[in-house]
């Protein structure tokens, strides 16, 4: 099955509830690394630059400390998992409160083509419109986009996501492609 493929009904092959996560290794070791960077460079500030130091050596210690406390505050509270349910969607972080958007609140999905490209969920909550981005480069986003997609038949696009959307249209044309594929194998089988 190619990439494609595995998009078509992605709900009902993987079921609820099912989690989409950032690689926890790379969130762990860098946070790890960079909490000992941080340590490191303190230490360094207290106990080896003084008065008489390099203007380098006094410098390099807290661009260190700068780099590893921007490192450690992105992975603590950036997205680290979403959460497929059957009634909602959870957007999970490691210190910040999760977000949870029931699938009959959601109402469009669009790129947010700013600096940062970001996926852009506007829904309704208590009456009141309200929107929720995450990032593009969360792993496996051309199946969670299909996924919320799949949850909710109604929802709108924008001229991107439309473009990575798999359409009834695209599905029917796969799964045709499928079965003649099966037929051909059958048939060779038989010979």
């Amino acid at each position: 099955m190619n990439r494609l493929e595995n998009i078509i009904d992605i709900n009902k092959r993987k079921g609820f509830p099912r989690v989409y996560r950032f690689n926890q290794f790379i969130r762990w070791f860098t946070l790890s690394f960079g909490t000992l960077a941080i340590v490191y460079s303190s230490w360094l500030i207290f106990t080896k630059v003084n008065a008489d130091s390099s203007k380098f050596q006094q410098f390099v210690p807290f661009a260190i400390m700068f780099l590893a406390l921007n490192s450690v505050f992105r992975n603590l509270f950036s997205l680290n998992s979403i959460r497929f349910q059957k009634d909602a969607i959870a957007f999970r972080y490691l210190l910040r409160k999760s977000v949870k958007i029931p699938w009959v609140d959601i109402f469009k999905i669009e790129l947010n083509d700013s600096k940062r490209k970001m996926i852009r969920l506007l829904y309704i909550n208590n009456g009141e419109e309200k929107n929720f981005e995450f990032t593009i480069n969360f792993p496996d986003m051309l199946e969670i986009v299909n996924s919320i997609a799949e949850m909710n038949p109604n929802i709108k696009y924008d001229e991107f996501i439309e473009k990575v959307i798999i359409t009834p249209q695209e599905k029917e044309q796969i799964q045709k492609k499928q079965v003649e594929t099966s037929k051909q194998e059958q048939k060779t089988e038989e010979k």
